[in-house]
């Protein structure tokens, strides 16, 4: 019994057939058009003293976000000598893009500063998107909008699918909050719920 046990393993787990074969990637660096994100949605305060309709999904901001104009990526070979202009490329299989975000809430919060976006691609068209950013934040402290002034994170995950080479729909869920690294004192605790679009304006 022990050895059907032991040849049954060997051939599940040492088959050359049970292997699908490593494709090669490369790593490389690539400049990049100009590309700009709008987002918009609706955003609770849970910071203490919030109202029922500043801790509830019915408070309106918006955020835009610059894309730098250069970005590592990781795909096939075969891939970079593509075109990025043509009508069937909308992105690579793993992206490192560098960008700046400005942040509104209907109360004049504001937030400013500069993070990374992660790409991951998922099918063809769509893609799932990670940001962190570090944003210095504005805020009257009169009016509660679950931002604080000083130093926060600005974390952003979406789906984004495009509908043709340079422009994609998202939708996302923002968060804002110093994670107690820069004050010992609870600072931002915002979420968002959003949609945006972004477009390349590649030639």
């Amino acid at each position: 019994m022990k050895h059907i046990i032991l040849t049954l393993i060997f051939t599940i787990f040492f088959s050359q057939k049970s292997f699908s074969q490593v494709e090669k990637v490369e790593f490389e660096l690539e400049k990049t058009p100009f590309k700009m994100s709008l987002n918009s949605g609706f955003y609770k305060s849970r910071l203490s003293g919030a109202s029922e309709r500043e801790n509830s999904f019915r408070n309106f901001s918006i955020f835009a976000q610059v894309y730098f104009p250069f970005k590592r990526s990781l795909d096939k070979p075969e891939n970079f000598s593509q075109s990025c202009s043509a009508s069937s490329f909308f992105d690579r299989l793993f992206t490192v893009s560098p960008v700046a975000v400005f942040h509104l809430t209907e109360k004049g919060g504001n937030a400013l500063g500069m993070g990374q976006e992660l790409s991951f691609k998922i099918a063809k068209k769509t893609f799932l998107k990670s940001q962190l950013a570090l944003v210095w934040v504005e805020s009257n402290s009169q009016k509660n909008d679950g931002l604080q002034s000083g130093l926060n994170f600005h974390h952003f995950w979406h789906f984004c699918s495009y509908i043709n080479s340079n422009t994609y729909l998202s939708i996302g869920y923002n968060h804002i909050s110093n994670g107690k690294i820069f004050s010992k004192e609870i600072g931002c605790l915002f979420d968002m719920m959003v949609v945006g679009i972004a477009h390349s304006f590649s030639k």
